[in-house]
């Protein structure tokens, strides 16, 4: 099935981003809206499962400023998570719509909350967080569990990496591209039959540099201004309703997601079996599923 394909500029803080929009000539259902990862990342992992939703949905999807070939930026005084909380706080004006689902994943899910927490007039009736990061420390400490699964000398040598703050090394990048193998992109699992070969979209030269930046070099050490971001302690705040999402072998725990759960009424929670941080692409079948019967309450 051909799926249609718009594409709208919105301005935003500091430049203008590409709104991509699939089904949007859906209007019987509440459109989506996703927020991709990073910071730094790109919507393009998440095409597929969009071209899927756009079935019943509008949905759109927009690379965050600075993190696609198109809306380059090199001033790195924008690269706060004020800035980008404005920015999706301008696209969900730009759309328009009186509902709207939002979907973020990792960083996008905090960028989802943090525009929940400060609009309380927000026309997002739903918002889902796969592998959500609302926690710098939570994040870390997860993030190197993982790393101590690969080996107790991959932990070591990372740790000790820290200390000397020096990241080019090879056992360091060896680590990271293990490190993702298992628990960001399980590319075993995404190459059995039936499954969406779609590869990762690797960050632009703008993207990684928006990355290490706010971040630092690496899902498990983070130097960057993200770095005591905790909006754990306002999240009982939200009121409209949470699904979270997360991989069994994710690089944000099941654990992780209980406790955010915990915090936020009437969350639900969804475990992803075989999958890790691209629940969407590794189980794809699943996932939509998962999505779809969450959104059968509204």
């Amino acid at each position: 099935m051909t799926v249609s394909l718009k594409q709208e500029y919105v301005n935003v803080p500091g430049g203008f981003v590409c709104l991509n929009i699939y089904g949007a000539n859906n209007k019987s259902a509440i459109p989506i809206l996703y927020i991709h990862g990073g910071p730094g990342g790109n919507i393009e992992s998440f095409r597929p499962m969009a071209e899927r939703l756009a079935a019943d949905h509008a949905v759109y999807l927009y690379n965050q400023l600075g993190c696609d070939e198109s809306s380059h930026t090199g001033e790195e005084s924008l690269w706060t998570p004020e800035r980008y909380v404005e920015a999706l706080d301008g696209v969900i004006s730009a759309i328009g719509a009186p509902k709207i689902h939002l979907i973020g994943r990792s960083w996008g899910a905090y960028l989802a909350a943090e525009h929940l927490l400060g609009t309380p007039k927000s026309p997002a009736i739903s918002v889902t967080m796969i592998s959500p990061f609302l926690s710098t420390k939570r994040w870390i400490d997860d993030a190197k569990s993982r790393v101590a699964e690969l080996g107790k000398d991959c932990l070591e040598m990372v740790e000790q990496c820290e200390r000397d703050n020096h990241f080019d090394g090879r056992w360091y990048k060896e680590i990271i591209e293990r490190y993702n193998d298992n628990f960001r992109y399980r590319v075993a699992t995404v190459k059995r039959e039936g499954h969406f070969a779609t590869p990762l979209k690797p960050k632009t030269a703008s993207g990684m540099a928006v990355y290490r930046h706010m971040w630092g070099p690496s899902e498990f050490t983070c130097r960057g201004n993200l770095k005591d971001i905790d909006i754990t302690d306002r999240l009982h705040e939200i009121k409209i309703s949470v699904l979270l999402i997360c991989g069994e072998f994710d690089q944000v725990r099941q654990s992780t997601c209980e406790y955010y759960r915990s915090l936020i009424p009437g969350a639900r929670i969804a475990v992803i079996p075989d999958a890790s941080q691209t629940s969407y692409l590794e189980e794809p079948n699943i996932f939509y599923w998962t999505l779809k019967n969450f959104y059968e309450c509204f």
